[in-house]
């Protein structure tokens, strides 16, 4: 029997990828139906497709002093998440964001919060600067009608942002589609998957799981570093690192949470499960240019029962 479980746990380990499914290769692929959504919360997180609207009316005029109003200058968001081998396809159809006014949009590949970012700015291979794109109408010229074009952006993992700033007045209609991710690096978890593969490339050498809640974590399988045995001896003598490491923090980045293991190693056999009670659960594979690091991950949301198994409450 044991032979058995170390066999299977090869197979998924080196063959398999979280939400995998069997299809047809002779179906068509057939446009999804198209589904409208009215955005009326200031954070709204979707992982749904289909076509979602935001307008602003121009409020009408304070009459008593007790009166009020949310802040002019209020940022929100579209938040959109994907299954974790999939991308994100935002088509913005039309915007009426007047630059005059001080309103403003912008696409982020990846999630915003509190100024910190998903994946973080040292793991994602483009710079921050590239991965936000912002723009606005001017003289209500930009986007007049659905006669022209849509601009369109791609996201590179699971997760995107559609940020919008409307002090009057304004609307937009952005499209969201998913497209299949042959090779997810970073993957938000929405903790309903049976285990997330994590796999370095030279492009990506750094690649993250996070978890926008407390969570379970169990290494279900790792190929990290030349090192058979399993270590906590990760850098090489010439400087070079390769790790899993899994910690927690208030924030996005997981570079700067808080760690509670840090290994490397090969085996097939599962790990101990423990408990990170934090706001945001991370899962951080580094690895070196040249290495080509796997690890398999089981990520599950904590519960007042799994405070025996707790290794970090933030």
């Amino acid at each position: 029997m044991k032979v058995v479980v170390v066999f299977t746990i090869s197979i998924i380990l080196f063959g398999v990828k979280a939400w995998s499914a069997v299809r047809n290769p002779f179906e068509i692929e057939k446009e999804p139906q198209r589904t409208m959504h009215t955005i009326t919360d200031c954070m709204h997180v979707t992982s749904e497709e289909g076509d979602f609207l935001y307008r602003k009316e121009p409020e009408p005029p304070i009459i008593h002093q007790s009166s009020k109003r949310s802040s002019p200058m209020e940022v929100c968001g579209l938040y959109v998440i994907a299954a974790p081998e999939q991308i994100i396809e935002l088509s913005v159809k039309f915007s009426n964001i007047p630059c005059e006014s001080g309103a403003l949009m912008a696409f982020v590949d990846g999630w915003e919060l509190n100024g910190q970012y998903f994946p973080g700015i040292h793991d994602h291979h483009l710079d921050i600067k590239d991965r936000v794109k912002e723009f606005c109408n001017e003289n209500f010229n930009w986007f007049p009608n659905y006669h022209i074009a849509p601009k369109i952006y791609r996201s590179s993992q699971n997760a995107a942002l559609i940020q919008y700033r409307i002090p009057l007045h304004g609307s937009f209609h952005v499209n969201v589609r998913f497209r299949t991710n042959p090779k997810p690096c970073h993957i938000m978890a929405e903790g309903l998957a049976p285990f997330y593969r994590l796999q370095s490339s030279e492009m990506s050498p750094n690649c993250t799981i996070t978890a926008l809640f407390p969570a379970v974590v169990s290494i279900l399988g790792l190929k990290v570093s030349r090192n058979t045995d399993l270590t906590n001896e990760c850098t090489s003598k010439s400087g070079e690192v390769n790790q899993l490491s899994i910690g927690g923090s208030p924030g996005l980045d997981s570079f700067s949470m808080e760690k509670t293991s840090s290994i490397c190693g090969h085996t097939d056999k599962v790990g101990p499960e423990q408990a990170i009670f934090c706001d945001v659960t991370s899962i951080r594979l580094e690895s070196s240019s040249r290495a080509n690091n796997i690890a398999l991950i089981s990520v599950r949301p904590a519960t007042e029962n799994d405070l025996d198994i707790a290794t970090l409450v933030c």
